[in-house]
């Protein structure tokens, strides 16, 4: 095996979430949902989101999960989506304190040793995106401030069309994922949301699977490409996974995209004329911190 086949599988391992991490999820999850009961009528709950979908990267940060309100809460429904991320961020304030708790447009993030917190930290659930949702036949409601209305979405359809997709490309898909979530993160996040990584590479990642570096490489060109397109919603439900990327982002994210691209073939020339100390290290330049230097 070349040095660059080893780095790749190092680099895929390092991406790995641990057992550890495992269990601090489910604990975080379970310490949240007991605070969240206390304010609200919680039917169940459950992790999900890239993390379900084994798509998540490390540092563990932004791990979903699912609230289901119960019967005591549909009022809410009729009411501005507002509302309920009001009395979500309060609840969850009252039991992590102001500085550990911060809003988005579907949800209310609780960070955990937030003052504490290292790039470099492992083995931890570094925070956790709440998001309160009511069950909708087989979909879900969830609250989208932005839009000012609830939207449906199904998680379920998310991960089998995941899951379907690793299996064709036998088992390498979700590492690849991994990989271009990572360098996503290490460049900034030009590309937002993250979940719209993964759903460009359910469209530009296809079989023959070759190599990691290659499939790299050419998901790089061929999201450059396309980054400016409108990405829906895999499960066909909610607004476009897309909705955020501005033209100005779309032109930030091209431009990142591109500079992988070009250090990506550089890298591929360098390992076929047997330098393969210099193909490793541009793509540590690529990939960043979680990338072996040898």
């Amino acid at each position: 095996m070349s040095k660059v086949s080893d780095a790749f599988q190092t680099f895929k391992s390092r991406l790995e979430i641990s057992k550890t991490e495992e269990d601090d999820a489910s604990r975080r999850q379970k310490d949240v949902r007991a605070t969240v009961q206390k304010s609200f009528d919680v039917e169940h709950d459950f992790l999900t989101g890239s993390y379900g979908r084994r798509t998540k990267t490390k540092p563990l940060k932004d791990v979903d999960i699912f609230v289901v309100l119960g019967d005591d809460e549909t009022w809410r429904k009729s009411k501005h989506p507002k509302g309920v991320l009001d009395d979500l961020e309060t609840c969850l304030i009252e039991a992590y304190g102001k500085g550990q708790v911060e809003r988005d447009r579907r949800c209310i993030t609780v960070y955990f040793d937030k003052k504490n917190q290292t790039q470099h930290e492992d083995g931890k659930v570094l925070s956790l995106d709440v998001v309160p949702a009511f069950a909708a036949g087989d979909d879900y409601e969830i609250p989208d401030e932005t839009l000012g209305k609830w939207i449906k979405t199904n998680p379920g359809i998310h991960a089998e069309r995941s899951t379907a997709k690793n299996k064709a490309l036998s088992g390498n898909w979700v590492p690849l994922v991994k990989m271009l979530k990572s360098w996503n993160r290490a460049n900034g996040k030009p590309v937002e949301p993250s979940f719209l990584i993964e759903v460009m590479a359910l469209e530009l990642v296809d079989g023959p699977f070759n190599t990691f570096p290659d499939e790299a490489r050419r998901f790089f060109a061929a999201a450059a490409a396309s980054v400016d397109d409108a990405w829906p919603d895999p499960a066909g439900l909610g607004p476009p996974v897309s909705d955020e990327m501005s033209a100005q982002r779309c032109e930030a994210a091209r431009q990142k995209l591109k500079a992988a691209e070009v250090l990506a073939a550089r890298a591929f020339r360098a390992e076929q004329v047997g330098s393969e100390g210099e193909a490793v290290r541009l793509w540590k330049e690529i990939f960043g911190e979680f990338f072996p230097a040898s």
